[in-house]
């Protein structure tokens, strides 16, 4: 499923899965985000960080790969019911 179809108006079941690779852009770092959860909560996660200034950009598998990055960490979510795993590169 792409980026404009999760922003179109879809009944999704409770168990429905999303894997999306995003590019972060902060003030201050780069990310790049390997996210898997449900596809209302991913974009809970995506409008959060738009809201707090971030650029957000989606990738694919081969960009996520060939990341160049300083520092990897897994984080989850349980009330989102999202894993994030996240590539920083200082900026």
């Amino acid at each position: 499923m792409d980026y404009h179809e999760m922003t179109d108006a879809h009944t999704y079941s409770e168990d429905s899965l999303e894997h999306l690779f995003l590019i972060v852009e902060a003030q201050d770092a780069t990310c790049m985000l390997n996210l898997a959860g449900h596809p209302l909560r991913i974009r809970e996660v995506v409008y959060q960080m738009v809201g707090n200034g971030c650029r957000v950009s989606k990738v694919d598998a081969d960009g996520y790969n060939t990341f160049l990055f300083d520092k990897e960490v897994t984080e989850i979510y349980d009330y989102l019911t999202t894993i994030i795993k996240v590539k920083f590169l200082k900026v």
